[in-house]
């Protein structure tokens, strides 16, 4: 049987002084946590046994906290959030260990007071949600590479990052920053600049600062429109049938035609689980909480699907095995290559690219988009599989190109002509 999560609290070697600082282990589905939180104890004082000091009087070292209590907290904590997070999957040690550290920050707040840097780590952790929601393994990321972005930069240039810092002036330093130093495309920066204003919102409504600069209209970067393609239904069609001889191919490109007729993103569609395909009045479809926004969202079962389904009828989920997005990516190219998908001047920004260079795991998702939009399909409805909150949004999202927009426009054109000669006759 698997070794239930344990935490331990074990000292380091003997300093010069002649303390061991204390740090927390856990171990968990074959993880392993080390954390230190800045206290130490000499060996002669610590009950290996109990893994706490002998001496319930024993205070933190500003002499705040008994120290025994503040081990049992973190024991708490570490287990809290590890059970908590168990509902998405494993979690990895950096978020455990964001949560002990925002724990610590917070209870040396009286003494320092809260920082940016502190409150990023809460949002880190998990503890400031929006309206109760979890937020997603994505975001977590997201907010993790800001507070890099942040710290390189203070180590650079020097400029002290806190609430009341961040100006005007520091905008324009910053994204300068992230363009020339850190080589980030604009709609990266532009991510960035609205999550940190996203962590200055939520600095004033817990009232650590007045500073309202950032809520200046200058204080944006606007995203630019990205150059990405679809498939279309024939070229989707046309993958499909293509017989590959290498098996791991095969199941690569398999899933990615899944993907492209249900329209859920990769971390969704590659984890499909056998309770998520139902029936409903004899006809199957796909019922599912989305990973990125929790949402509900049922799909019908096109042909296609089906076929694929009864193909891996032999695997639980009926599809085929999952492998990472990234080797995903590596291999969806690789198939489109052998079926010929080889046609340049897709991208406007990359002209002399061949079409299967920039088919990844998200072509999937926005050719389902594009291609049921042009179609005719009704845009509201198909935000309510592809999730988007605002029709803006999705109409940013779909990829319509200039040759599509004439074709879709000289149908319309040959329709109505063709009525109009009728009624005439």
């Amino acid at each position: 049987m698997p070794r239930q999560p344990e935490v331990h609290f074990r000292l380091k070697p003997v300093d010069a002084n002649g303390q061991s600082i204390i740090y927390l282990q856990f171990l968990y589905n074959k993880n392993r946590l080390f954390y230190s939180f800045g206290q130490s104890v000499r060996p002669g004082d610590w009950n290996k046994e109990k893994q706490r000091v002998k001496k319930k009087d024993t205070t933190t070292a500003d002499g705040k906290f008994a120290l025994n209590d503040l081990l049992d907290n973190l024991k708490k904590l570490c287990e809290k959030t590890y059970n908590e997070a168990l509902k998405d999957g494993v979690p990895q040690p950096e978020k455990i260990k964001a949560a002990l550290k925002a724990f610590i920050d917070q209870n040396h707040l009286e003494k320092s007071g809260p920082s940016l840097y502190s409150l990023i780590d809460r949002f880190i952790a998990g503890e400031i949600k929006n309206k109760g929601k979890e937020k997603s393994k994505g975001s977590i990321q997201n907010y993790k590479a800001v507070l890099r972005h942040l710290k390189n930069f203070e180590a650079v240039t020097k400029y002290k990052i806190d609430f009341d810092t961040i100006t005007l002036d520091f905008f324009y330093k910053y994204t300068s920053y992230l363009k020339n130093i850190e080589n980030l495309a604009l709609n990266t920066i532009a991510k960035d600049i609205s999550i940190l204003k996203v962590f200055m919102g939520e600095a004033v409504d817990l009232g650590y600062t007045t500073n309202m600069q950032f809520r200046h209209n200058k204080f944006s970067f606007s995203e630019v429109e990205t150059d990405q393609v679809y498939l279309s239904e024939k070229e989707l069609n046309d993958l499909y049938k293509f017989a590959i001889v290498n098996s791991k191919l095969q199941q690569v490109k398999d899933l990615f035609i899944f993907g492209a007729w249900v329209g859920l993103r990769f971390s969704d569609f590659s984890n499909i689980r056998p309770e998520n395909i139902v029936q409903i009045e004899g006809d199957s479809f796909i019922k599912i909480i989305t990973k990125k926004t929790k949402e509900l969202v049922i799909i019908p079962c096109n042909p296609v699907v089906l076929e694929i389904f009864q193909k891996y009828n032999h695997n639980a989920n009926k599809l085929p095995k999952t492998i990472s997005n990234q080797k995903f990516n590596t291999y969806i190219k690789e198939v489109c290559e052998l079926a010929g998908l080889t046609e340049k001047g897709r991208l406007s920004n990359a002209p002399d690219q061949p079409l299967y260079k920039v088919v990844s795991s998200h072509t999937a998702r926005r050719s389902f988009a594009t291609n049921y939009y042009l179609q005719g399909f009704p845009t509201l409805d198909l935000m309510k599989i592809t999730g988007h909150k605002t029709e803006k949004a999705f109409l940013k999202y779909i990829r319509v190109s200039k040759l599509d927009a004439a074709k879709r426009l000289n149908a319309h054109m040959k329709k109505r002509w063709s009525e109009k000669m009728l009624r005439v006759a």
